[in-house]
């Protein structure tokens, strides 16, 4: 009888080992995966190729561009960073701009829309090539920026042209978790977006490719993809599962199954 107790209080306390540590796996397997994002700094500088490419002075850009050729130019938001870059095409103007919303009560400053401007200059005239604007969404978006840790003014696909890479995300109450993603990428004179959607708020999560980007040196197509990557490292971007894979197909939508 002591024999028989024995083995069943052994057989009961091994069975509740084995049942705890199975819940413990399955909780761990389960749990999602937190990334705490890392700050995105509005005046932090792209990366560029210093050789064809260089940031302006405060001092430079209040000189080249007065209030009078920003009306001329149609900026009405404030110009907080401008950069110049030369290649065998010519030269260019890059121009960042906002448009302050709101301080909160944290102090953190919201912004409502952004606009960029990238400029030819040729015999001191100004001309514009293209434009970037984004805005929020005032129904859970809460602040839009140029992302510049991303952003970059350098040659690419070493073909002696600068293939400019530019960037802008917005935030809403959980920070980027819901926000979308912009992804402007230039090749001589074409472009192409990536338009990316965090959340399941509107469409659900989602990115959209332009079918040309495929069409771009692989030297582009990785960068991006690179890009890409170190936004989900960072917490600024979570992309569709087996998103990589799905590009290397030449996939334009990648979204859940």
């Amino acid at each position: 009888m002591h024999r028989l107790l024995l083995f069943i209080s052994c057989l009961a306390f091994f069975s509740c080992g084995k049942q705890a540590k199975e819940s413990k796996e399955n909780s761990e397997n389960n749990k999602e995966t937190v990334i705490e994002a890392l700050p995105i700094q509005r005046q932090a500088t792209m990366i560029l190729d210093t050789t064809l490419a260089r940031k302006l002075s405060k001092e430079e850009m209040t000189s080249i561009f007065t209030d009078k050729r920003q009306i001329q130019l149609g900026i009405s938001n404030q110009v907080y960073q401008a950069y110049t870059y030369k290649d065998e095409s010519g030269e260019y103007y890059l121009l960042l701009t906002d448009y302050m919303k709101a301080v909160t009560d944290e102090k953190d400053t919201l912004y409502g829309n952004v606009y960029g401007l990238n400029l030819t200059k040729r015999n001191n005239q100004f001309k514009k090539r293209s434009t970037i604007k984004g805005e929020i969404d005032d129904a859970w978006e809460t602040s839009i920026g140029f992302w510049n840790q991303y952003s970059q003014l350098t040659d690419i696909d070493n073909d002696g042209l600068v293939d400019p890479l530019i960037v802008y995300g917005t935030t809403t109450q959980s920070m980027y978790k819901d926000g979308k993603v912009r992804i402007i990428v230039y090749n001589k004179k074409k472009r192409v977006t990536i338009k990316h959607q965090n959340s399941e708020i509107s469409d659900g999560r989602l990115t959209r490719i332009h079918k040309n980007f495929y069409n771009f040196p692989m030297q582009i197509q990785n960068t991006v993809i690179e890009k890409m990557k170190l936004m989900e490292k960072n917490g600024h971007a979570v992309f569709a599962e087996g998103w990589e894979d799905a590009m290397k197909n030449k996939a334009t939508r990648l979204e859940k199954n």
